[in-house]
C-alpha cells in the first residue's frame, strides 16, 4: 500500500503540468526549458542530495522529510494557479517540483532496495517497480478528467491530498524494514 501511495500525488500532477503551462501561455521553447533542460538538472540535483541525506538521516526520516517536500511542490503549483502569476512563477514552481521529485525518488528507491532480499533482489525490485508504475498509469489516466472538473488550483490541492495517506503507513513501513534487515 505504501508503494502505491507514496508518490501518488506526484504521479497524479505530472501529466497535467505541461497542459497547465500551455494554458498559461508558455511557448514550446519555454516548456522545453522548464521540463527538459532546467527540470532535468533540478531532478538530478534533488536525487543526489536525496541520496546523500538518506544515508545521513536513515530511510524513515528521509521518507518523511522528502515526502513532505514532494507534497509541498503540489501546493506551490496550487498557489501559482490561484494567483495566476507571471511566467516566472511557473518556472519557479517547475524547478521546485523537479527538485523535490528527485528528493522523494531517492528516498523511495532506497526503500525499494531495502525491501528486496539479496537472493531475489532482481525479481522483487522489478515487481515493486511495476507496482509503482501501476500507480502512475492509473492516476495519470484520471488527471485530465479531474482537472476538467476541478480546475487547476483545486486539482493541484487534490494531488497534494492524495499524498497524505502514505504518511499514515510509515509506522508499518518502519516495522517492515526492521524485519527485512534481520
Amino acid at each position: 500500500a505504501f508503494i502505491l501511495l507514496y508518490k501518488l500525488g506526484d504521479q497524479a500532477i505530472s501529466p497535467m503540468l505541461e497542459t497547465f503551462w500551455r494554458d498559461r501561455g508558455l511557448t514550446l521553447a519555454q516548456i522545453g526549458l522548464i521540463s527538459n533542460t532546467l527540470g532535468v538538472g533540478a531532478t538530478i540535483s534533488g536525487a543526489l542530495l536525496g541520496g546523500f541525506l538518506t544515508t545521513r538521516w536513515g530511510l524513515i526520516r528521509s521518507l518523511v522529510v522528502m515526502g513532505a517536500f514532494q507534497v509541498s511542490s503540489n501546493l506551490v503549483y496550487a498557489a501559482v494557479a490561484f494567483a495566476q502569476g507571471p511566467p516566472g512563477t511557473i518556472y519557479a514552481a517547475g524547478m521546485f517540483e523537479s527538485f523535490t521529485q528527485g528528493l522523494g525518488t531517492a528516498a523511495f528507491l532506497g526503500l525499494l532496495m531495502r525491501l528486496c532480499d539479496k537472493e531475489h533482489a532482481g525479481t522483487q525490485y522489478a515487481l515493486l517497480s511495476a507496482l509503482f508504475a501501476l500507480t502512475r498509469d492509473l492516476s495519470g489516466g484520471l488527471s485530465g478528467w479531474a482537472t476538467d472538473r476541478l480546475g487547476y488550483a483545486q486539482f493541484f490541492l487534490y494531488t497534494a491530498a492524495l499524498s497524505l495517506p502514505a504518511f499514515l503507513l510509515l509506522p508499518w513501513v518502519r516495522r517492515r524494514i526492521a524485519v527485512a534487515v534481520r
